[in-house]
């Protein structure tokens, strides 16, 4: 991965959040030189995807820069450890960034090839979990050499038959539902006995016990067997709240259930505002969209390792104040976390299991799993509708992390500048997000816009950039396959009129643009203020529609359908209407469960 300057100011962001660094990236000050980073190489090494160190920030100051004198020798010491004190050696690539005006190194370190791993140093091989590098178990250990007999010849656990079992140990209702289905979706099937389709599918062995799969998916009680086949949810407090978590769940039963119980305990623990349809009907919105937690624990459920190495390892969930986090045993398999999400990138860690699944019905009739490795993609896609940031995907080799960010990507100030300068253009949630990266001086390109938000092609993303500049938002520079786009010159004053925060050093790519240069001002708003009577709701033009629709407490999406404005017209307005306290707003910027109120004074 190539940082760029937005990468890392929300990079910086995110760890000031957390107070603290993250799976795969490791942040030291480096203000004495630099410092032992043996073990932490080692532990990115033995990731997949490797990590990244960052040198130049104090942890203890809030992640402030604190000025390197000597990059060069920082570079020199940590390639030096990379090769020397790590076996097999590690690859590292830098760059330098200046954060505040002080130089920043990054050095990311590369995952070595599966049949070269695990990496040791001083004779231990480390991995890391959270924001620390530990020194791996023998059982992770035996998970990354049954990894290397699996790439050349797979043991297939979830075919393995289960001892003392039988069809009498399923749920009747799935089995009905799964032969119904099986016999629909095949013409063979159609014509065979039940116990003919169990044993094709791969619920049964031909001596009529049940596979693993079989038990897993369809069974009255899978985790009789073996319990790690069950989930451990949990809210995870803040330090020095005097709990470590809060509703902490087992959940039991075979996949449906365990699906359906896992989503049933994210609604309970998360924020629920009421929204309107299409139809203007009232509609029940979750702060994270169910549909992308709903594809991520499915995936997390049918993908998990199931070999006996793992017998003690389960799915977890895990909710925090800022994310959700899901987390189940094994590694990706045949595919890259960088592949995920776009077309092709499927890979069933369980075939067996996996074909199982196709055929198994929800108590609701609908799929456990598409079939078609489209999840992840699905998951992506609500979360952006929902204006989330993307998914963050942490493989360790040893186990598989999704993280849900509760943030949105465009925090509120943004989107009051957002309704400045678009107006009533209409812009999309990808074109919103680029248009406030552009602001802080980032460029952007066709394969920028599709690796950002893939799954994109390059058709799509150039026309998502091509509408920016139709509509004089953005600028294009260069022709064919070298063109690049910032912001319109017009808004560029107020684009460098705050501080740029993370900057590429001389020499790199896309330097940031001189917060000195004379440039002309962004034109007036359409929504200017103007001189009204108190109480009218005419500082916008909009404003008294926005007043109109608040009889009531409001959430930004009902006032947006009830006004039949769009959704910069509405903040902007809010914006507005806020400065001259004619509303106030309960909760925080970019918080889903946000309403907005007229502001009734108190009686003298």
């Amino acid at each position: 991965m190539e940082w760029t300057p937005a990468h890392l100011q929300e990079l910086i962001s995110d760890l000031r959040s957390r107070q603290g660094d993250t799976t795969d990236v490791e942040v030291k000050s480096a203000a004495g030189g630099c410092p032992d980073l043996g073990p932490t190489i080692c532990a990115f090494a033995n990731m997949p995807e490797g990590g990244t160190i960052i040198l130049g920030l104090d942890e203890s100051a809030g992640f402030a820069p604190v000025g390197l004198a000597d990059i060069a020798g920082l570079k020199q010491g940590v390639a030096a450890q990379a090769r020397t004190g790590v076996q097999p050696p590690a690859r590292c690539d830098f760059q330098t960034f200046q954060v505040s005006g002080k130089p920043v190194l990054l050095a990311r370190v590369e995952g070595l090839p599966l049949h070269q791993r695990p990496a040791r140093h001083g004779g231990r091989a480390y991995l890391r979990q959270s924001d620390g590098d530990y020194v791996m178990s023998e059982q992770e250990i035996a998970q990354l050499e049954l990894a290397k007999t699996q790439a050349v010849r797979p043991t297939q656990p979830d075919r393995r038959p289960v001892p003392n079992t039988s069809i009498d140990d399923v749920d009747p209702s799935l089995l009905a539902a799964l032969l119904a289905v099986a016999k629909k979706a095949s013409r063979r099937y159609a014509t065979a006995s039940d116990n003919e389709v169990l044993h094709y599918t791969g619920v049964t062995t031909r001596s009529g016990e049940l596979t693993l799969a079989g038990l897993y998916a369809l069974g009255m009680s899978p985790q009789s067997v073996s319990p790690s086949l069950s989930i451990t949810a949990a809210v995870q407090l803040p330090p020095g709240t005097g709990a470590r978590t809060r509703d902490l769940a087992h959940l039991v039963g075979p996949i449906p259930d365990l699906l359906e119980d896992a989503m049933a305990w994210v609604v309970r623990n998360t924020r629920t505002t009421m929204g309107y349809d299409q139809r203007g009907h009232g509609v029940d919105e979750t702060e994270i969209p169910m549909r992308a937690v709903r594809e991520i624990v499915a995936n997390a459920l049918v993908h998990r390792n199931l070999d006996p190495i793992t017998d003690a390892k389960r799915v977890e969930i895990r909710l925090l104040h800022d994310r959700l986090v899901i987390t189940s045993p094994g590694g990706l398999w045949g595919v890259s976390e960088s592949q995920l999400g776009h077309p092709g990138a499927k890979s069933a860690v369980n075939p067996v299991l996996y074909d199982v699944c196709k055929y198994v019905r929800m108590p609701d009739g609908s799929r456990v799993i598409e079939g078609e490795g489209g999840g992840i993609r699905e998951a992506i896609e609500a979360l952006r509708a929902a204006g989330l940031r993307p998914p963050r995907f942490i493989d360790t080799g040893v186990q598989f992390t999704v993280v849900i960010s509760r943030h949105t990507l465009v925090d509120e100030e943004d989107l009051v500048w957002l309704g400045e300068v678009a107006g009533d253009t209409e812009l999309s949630s990808e074109q919103r997000a680029i248009l406030v990266s552009m602001r802080r001086g980032e460029t952007w390109n066709n394969s920028r816009v599709r690796h950002q938000f893939a799954p994109m092609d390059s058709v799509a993303a150039r026309r998502l950039l091509q509408q920016m500049v139709d509509t004089g938002l953005a600028e294009s520079h260069g022709e064919r396959g070298n063109t690049s786009y910032t912001i319109s010159a017009r808004y560029r004053l107020s684009a460098t009129g705050q501080e740029m925060l993370v900057e590429v050093s001389p020499g790199a790519q896309q330097p940031p643009f001189d917060r000195h240069t004379d440039l002309t001002s962004p034109e007036e708003p359409v929504d200017s203020v103007t001189s009204q009577n108190e109480g009218s709701g005419g500082t916008t033009r909009h404003g008294k529609a926005v007043l109109d629709t608040l009889t009531e407490p409001r959430s930004l999406g009902q006032v947006v359908t009830m006004s039949s404005l769009t959704e910069s017209q509405v903040r902007y307005a809010l914006a507005q209407l806020m400065r001259s306290g004619e509303v106030v707003r309960s909760g925080g910027p970019g918080v889903r469960a946000t309403t907005y109120a007229r502001h009734t004074p108190t009686p003298q």
